[in-house]
């Protein structure tokens, strides 16, 4: 199974580098997209490298927004 990343532009990177770290050196995110899809639980590493499961088949253009999962 290959793993597929998307590299953040910098607009995301700037607002995930001043939010607090899930674990050592990533972030668990929802990824908000345009067409109002939620994709939840998704890994961002060192806050620029968003990981992507087989099934997301998106580009950085389809983002509305990414946020911190909130812990329960």
């Amino acid at each position: 199974m290959q793993t597929r990343t998307l590299k953040l532009p910098d607009s995301f990177i700037a607002i995930l580098v001043n939010l607090p770290e899930s674990g050592m050196g990533y972030q668990i995110v929802k990824v908000i997209l345009k067409s109002g899809q939620v994709l939840r639980k998704h890994k961002v590493l060192n806050s620029e490298i968003l990981m992507l499961e087989e099934n997301d088949n998106i580009t950085v253009k389809d983002i509305d927004k990414i946020e911190l999962e909130e812990k329960k």
